[in-house]
Order: structure tokens, then sequence, then C-alpha cells
């Protein structure tokens, strides 16, 4: 029987979980092998303004324990890559989601860029297999 791998969201674990959007954020990488995308769920509180990234990578690599032993090569996806709604943090406490189809990736991260202002930001994750 073959596996039918998923990333599920879970509550308790959030990808990031209410980090200081005082600066620019990167999450771990999301490891994808054998999934067709990834999403986010995004949410944010407080004022802050700026951008996010999606980020893909073939050169990163794990531990057995999930911590990064090597940083690898990240190339920011463009756009036209998602689907769903792209959030922009514009000032005021919002959400949105983020849907990336089709990449070939082995990793997947979020990145952050903070323009002004502060706040926290949680990200859930969520892949399966078609």
């Amino acid at each position: 029987m073959s596996d039918r791998p998923l990333i599920k969201p879970d509550l308790t674990k959030p990808l990031l979980n209410a980090v200081s959007m005082a600066s620019d954020i990167t999450s771990l990488p999301t490891i994808i092998q054998r999934l067709p995308g990834i999403s986010y769920d995004i949410a944010w509180t407080g004022t802050p303004t700026g951008t996010f990234q999606i980020q893909v990578s073939n050169t990163v690599t794990l531990n057995l324990d999930g911590t990064l032993q090597n940083a690898g090569n990240w190339t920011t996806l463009p756009t036209s890559s998602f689907s769903g709604t792209y959030p922009v943090p514009a000032g005021s406490t919002s959400n949105g989601f983020i849907d990336v189809v089709g990449t070939e990736a082995y990793a997947v991260r979020i990145k952050y860029t903070r323009s002004s202002g502060t706040g926290t930001l949680t990200v859930l994750a969520a892949a399966k297999v078609w």
C-alpha cells in the first residue's frame, strides 16, 4: 500500500505562533516531498505594514530531528504561482490565505518583510495528495 502524505494544520503547533512583526520574519522550511504544493493560513494582529513572499529550495537539508543542517539556497516564487488571496498587511489586524500549487520544490517557507508598524503573526500550513 502506498503512503498518502499530508501536512495537517495543527492549531496547537502553528508554523509561526504569535511572532513579533517588529522585524522581518522567515519561517523554518517545510519539506513537501511527494506533495503537489502547500497552503498557508495567515493571521496578524496590530498595525503591521509589509509584504509576504513564498520561497522555495531544493538544496536545504534537515537533521532527523527537524533542525536545520544546511540552510540551502532560496528563491522567491512570483505571485503568479499563488491562487487565492495574496495577503498584504496594511496597518490593521487581518488575515489571508496563500495556496502554492504545482511547485516541484523540495522545501517551501514563508517570509514577511516589514515596512513599518508592529503586531504578531501566526501561520498554519497544510498540504495533501490530490
